[in-house]
């Protein structure tokens, strides 16, 4: 019996790794369903911002790909409709010279 309770116990714990990844809430959710989106014109860190909470899609300047650039003087564009979260980023950036790159389920944005 007692055997057969280190088993049950040792298999439970091989599981319980996989099964913790699989309960962990999932904030990146970068999708290419089209969204509806509203997002105004104002400085590119606040629209990442507001464009990580609207698609789920965690999005953020790149601080070592921003070296020399004023980041507070870089205003996005406005992005309106159904979009992408590559579209709506593509719009978004349309102003300026810098590009989005996903990295591991996250979009940096730099130049």
């Amino acid at each position: 019996m007692r055997k057969f309770l280190i088993s049950v116990a040792s298999g439970f714990v091989a599981v319980l790794p996989r099964w913790a990844d699989a309960q962990e809430p999932t904030f990146c959710d970068c999708q290419d369903d089209r969204i509806r989106m509203a997002i105004a014109p104002m400085r590119l860190a606040e629209a990442l911002a507001k464009f990580t909470s609207i698609t789920r899609c965690p999005a953020s300047l790149d601080m070592d790909r921003m070296k020399g650039w004023p980041t507070r003087a870089v205003r996005a564009t406005v992005v309106e409709g159904h979009l992408t979260s590559k579209q709506a980023l593509a719009r978004m950036l349309r102003s300026t010279s810098l590009a989005s790159t996903p990295i591991n389920g996250v979009v940096s944005v730099g130049n």
